[in-house]
């Protein structure tokens, strides 16, 4: 796959395990896809042919791999939805339309909170598959994952403000803004959700769990970098961690990812550290040997998703189908015909 890009991928350093697929994946998405119907997510065929080409179930089936059927056919909406608000947005960004990027990402926050009404496609849905996953959970929890999901939101009005003002992020502002683009960071606490845990929230908060959430969500935002390089540098979205390389050391692409993946081995190994700290700081606080083994679920479920994506990246059709993973629908330009305003249109309400 390495010949249609501009340069060779490295060896990347990689000490988790094959975890396998969830035995509820049925390999085709049509739950998921009946849902997206439903809200009219994928009514453009170019919109359709990206989620295909995406695969959201299998993602899903690949990353949270101990879901049961019901639950994991509520992640894979969830997935969707993801993916369906980002391809979206991250286009409008590299086309600097500050007012599209604003107003839909308030009206995703109001569905997201449950405030107010919300009348496009993509909130509606947001707003239901939202609910479904918090159904029956602590208020805690709710609310941490709630203000995790509204912090990814407000990051599409950072970037496309800081592209309109010209500001070139460096490295240090760059690498906790991809912990939350990376989507991983909140999508680790649907760990919980798919095990059926509810932990208390100050064993979620343990110092090391907080770690093990952030360097794996950083390393899989910077890991991403390196198979979307081409694409974003050729749409002109500079939020990517080997262009910033090339920025600032003046080097070519090549050495710019052997740079970013010396810093994913770095994060990844800060990851495993983490990991392994978990235990120790729980047994400070709790000889719940219950309690332990819930733990020891969610870490499993925490590191699985690291190696799920690890996995995902490779060998998936929105990544290596197309020279520089340019789908023909963007080819002529920033914003492909996957990147439609419907799944956006506030739909009028007549009296």
């Amino acid at each position: 796959m390495s010949e249609k890009l501009s340069y060779e991928f490295p060896q990347f350093y990689m000490p988790l395990h094959e975890r396998g697929l969830n035995p509820a994946w049925g390999g085709s998405g049509a739950p998921m896809y009946d849902w997206a119907r439903e809200f009219s997510l994928t009514a453009d065929p170019a919109v359709m042919r990206q989620m295909e080409r995406t695969q959201p179930d299998f993602a899903t089936a690949i990353c949270l791999t101990k879901a049961g059927p019901e639950r994991f056919e509520a992640l894979c909406k969830y997935v969707l939805w993801v993916w369906a608000v980002d391809d979206g947005l991250d286009e409008r960004v590299s086309a600097r339309d500050t007012v599209f990027v604003t107003e839909a990402v308030a009206e995703l926050t109001r569905a997201i909170e449950g405030a107010g009404e919300v009348r496009s496609p993509v909130a509606r849905a947001g707003r239901q598959v939202h609910a479904l996953v918090c159904a029956g959970r602590s208020a805690q929890w709710c609310e941490e994952f709630t203000a995790e999901v509204m912090m990814w939101l407000a990051t599409f009005v950072r970037e496309v403000a800081a592209v309109r003002l010209g500001h070139v992020m460096a490295m240090e502002e760059y690498l906790p803004h991809r912990r939350y683009t990376s989507v991983l960071g909140w999508f680790m606490h649907l760990s919980e959700y798919a095990v059926g845990v509810d932990l208390p929230h100050q064993v979620r908060m343990l110092p090391a769990m907080v770690e093990v959430r952030y360097r794996g969500a950083e390393w899989i935002g910077i890991y991403n970098d390196v198979f979307s390089v081409d694409r974003e540098d050729a749409v002109g979205y500079p939020f990517n961690s080997v262009l910033i390389v090339q920025r600032e050391r003046r080097c070519s692409r090549q050495e710019a990812v052997e740079i970013v993946n010396t810093m994913l081995t770095g994060l990844m190994k800060q990851f495993m550290a983490a990991v392994e700290q978990v235990p120790v700081q729980l047994s400070l606080i709790s000889t719940d040997e219950n309690l332990h083994t819930q733990v020891a679920q969610v870490l499993e479920s925490y590191t699985t998703q690291v190696r799920g994506n690890f996995d995902y990246h490779r060998d998936r059709p929105r990544y290596v189908e197309s020279a520089a993973y340019l789908p023909g629908e963007q080819q002529r330009g920033i914003r492909p015909a996957y990147s439609t305003d419907e799944r956006f249109h506030r739909e009028v309400v007549r009296p």
